[in-house]
């Protein structure tokens, strides 16, 4: 997957500058994609490049230079070409497991702190999946007259929250089976 076409998917409803792009990230793709506003930045130029996006520039007198991204033909070309494109399976780089698979090297209290942190960080992402993203889904479908692309927003997120799940009941079993 690529960042550069998850910008050219949102851009596709609408213009929008580097920073409300950062926010509409947040509040829409987090839950399977996380980035942050300089990495966005650095993908807008390399899309400027290719021709798939155009930027019209705003002088304002009491603010910095607006930026104000928008698709181009180009870019909603090379937007259907990335979606009817099979994506090949995700390389899986879990650094957490690492620590795990080496954790003989730990006391025990230091393996149990360690998947205690896990169990607390996907407890507070699945309350974000369950209550704010779905919130922010509904409001993004309203304001774009997007009721059909809501569905497989909500598909996606389905995806992420059972993966959770499951990451979730697994650390908690992991954990009441380390050695005392």
């Amino acid at each position: 997957m690529s960042l550069q076409h998850l910008i050219l998917g949102v851009l596709k409803y609408h213009p929008l500058t580097g920073y409300d792009l950062n926010k509409a990230f947040q509040s829409s793709v987090q839950h399977f994609w996380n980035t942050d506003q300089s990495q966005i930045y650095r993908a807008l130029y390399k899309l400027h490049e290719h021709g798939w996006i155009e930027v019209e520039i705003s002088v304002q007198a009491d603010a910095p230079i607006k930026k104000l991204y928008t698709l181009t033909e180009a870019g909603q070309a090379e937007l259907h070409r990335w979606l009817a494109t099979p994506a090949p399976l995700a390389s899986i780089h879990e650094a957490w497991l690492g620590q795990l698979f080496f954790g003989a090297e730990l006391r025990a209290e230091e393996i149990k702190t360690l998947l205690e942190s896990r169990i607390a960080a996907l407890q507070g992402l699945l309350e974000v999946f369950t209550q704010d993203i779905p919130a922010s889904a509904q409001a993004y479908a309203e304001r774009f007259d997007a009721e059909r692309d809501l569905q497989f927003w909500l598909l996606t997120l389905e995806y992420g929250r059972e993966k959770l799940l499951f990451d979730l009941r697994w650390a908690q079993q992991a954990l009441g089976r380390l050695p005392k």
